[in-house]
């Protein structure tokens, strides 16, 4: 991502994971989940849309929130099971605070604030991160998969803030899955598709990718 009114960060995405376009039609969107999960699984065409109309409403909330990017994560386990997760970038402006203070002082608020969530201060190399994990009600309308009433969902939420190096932004990641008894699995995929993200650009771009400020000299001499 170059944009010129946002900070810049580079994502390669891991093997499993599908980038959405955010401007496409909702409709075509859906139709893509389920030619991708034809391609899976022998799932009945319920099931497939069921999972097409989860991913599809999630992204539609996360739109709203203002995400810049979301990839879909449809994985086959061995038992055969189709599982899906929501992995999501947010850039935030946000007061950032004394260098290197962000992820401790942000862990102690979100201890407060969500008392039964997991936090943690972990580092990646794009740094070092306040990390939680939580599980979140989601009522769900039973008129969007044909039935009547309503229910809830339980969800799985991982969210890890970095701070951005030059700018007063927090980088957001999170993912969102339904599938909870998979998720020592996703707690490796999801470590993968972090450890992809980066501020700055890969060796094999332009070395002024960044403003002439902000380059990497190091790779710059080196690359």
């Amino acid at each position: 991502m170059t944009d010129t009114t946002t900070p810049s960060f580079w994502l390669s995405l891991p093997e499993g994971f599908t980038s959405i376009d955010l401007s496409e039609d909702p409709g075509d969107r859906m139709s893509r989940i389920v030619d991708g999960l034809e391609a899976l699984t022998e799932a009945g065409p319920e099931q497939k849309l069921g999972i097409a109309i989860s991913a599809e409403l999630a992204l539609q909330a996360q739109l709203r929130e203002g995400v810049v990017h979301v990839s879909n994560c449809l994985v086959q386990t061995e038992e055969g099971e189709i599982v899906q997760g929501m992995f999501s970038l947010f850039l935030r402006e946000q007061e950032l605070g004394a260098p290197g203070s962000y992820a401790q002082r942000v862990a102690r608020e979100l201890a407060t604030a969500w008392p039964d969530a997991d936090v943690d201060v972990l580092d990646f190399p794009l740094g070092r991160a306040a990390v939680t994990v939580r599980d979140l009600a989601v009522p769900v309308s039973g008129a969007v998969y044909g039935l009547p009433g309503s229910g809830v969902a339980t969800v799985r939420q991982l969210e890890a803030l970095f701070p951005h190096p030059w700018s007063p932004h927090v980088l957001a990641v999170v993912f969102t899955t339904q599938h909870l008894d998979y998720w020592d699995g996703w707690s490796v995929l999801v470590g993968a598709a972090i450890n992809r993200i980066s501020f700055y650009p890969p060796l094999s771009e332009a070395p002024d990718a960044l403003p002439p400020e902000r380059r990497d000299n190091i790779r710059k001499a080196f690359g």
